[in-house]
């Protein structure tokens, strides 16, 4: 077969692929209870899910105030499927809810388990991320922020997490050279200990594979 007609049929393969592309948060919307779940999502073998998901409020920073939805407890039964973030994330924050996934792909974004433990406020999330790859993660594969204990991190491959500068302070909007990104996994120094077991990392420039801090740090 002539080349350009091997690129033109792949090109079109790709556009029919996108074309039937679901977003994450429609699959989690049309999703009911189950399990003790407020929602169970079982994903299609080889289809692929766009788009990021935050369960939970965000923080207002300097302010201490939370808004937007409430959080739910949401699993994920992943089938092989991938998930294209598109540069956003697959975030549970500020809630004392779980989120759990297993056995699929992730590219172009993260999975974020965010927390607090305050006086006048507490919500840290929970949950498991198990068997699942990561290709180019933005910022790491998985981070913690105010979060930890209760949550296990089991056998997921993350390769060539994306370095995309530092983040932000969470309180403040803030971004700060003590939070850099590109690590494989970030754990949290306020949020307890999670369970982390048989994970592995990789980066294909040797040089960033050899640096210990772009596979696991504490933040």
């Amino acid at each position: 077969m002539h080349r350009s007609l091997k690129v033109l049929m792949l090109s079109l393969a790709c556009l029919a692929a996108a074309a039937q592309a679901r977003t994450l948060r429609e699959a989690v919307q049309l999703a009911g209870p189950q399990d003790g779940y407020d929602k169970y999502v079982v994903l299609e073998t080889g289809e692929i899910y766009t788009g990021g998901l935050q369960i939970g409020p965000s923080l207002v920073p300097f302010t201490g105030i939370f808004y937007g939805e409430e959080g739910y407890d949401l699993r994920i039964v992943g089938n092989g499927a991938l998930l294209d973030l598109e540069g956003q994330r697959l975030c549970i924050s500020y809630c004392n809810n779980r989120l759990d996934i297993d056995d699929c792909i992730v590219i172009n974004g993260d999975i974020r388990y965010r927390g607090v433990n305050w006086i006048q406020y507490v919500g840290v999330p929970t949950g498991f991320v198990r068997h699942v790859t990561f290709y180019g993660p933005h910022d790491h594969g998985v981070k913690m922020m105010g979060a930890g204990t209760g949550i296990t991190l089991e056998r997921n491959l993350i390769v060539n997490a994306v370095d995309t500068g530092f983040e932000y302070i969470y309180t403040t909007g803030i971004s700060s050279d003590w939070i850099p990104t590109g690590a494989s996994v970030a754990l949290s120094m306020q949020g307890g200990s999670p369970q982390v077991r048989e994970n592995w990392s990789f980066h294909s420039s040797g040089h960033d594979n050899a640096n210990f801090l772009r596979h696991f740090v504490f933040l």
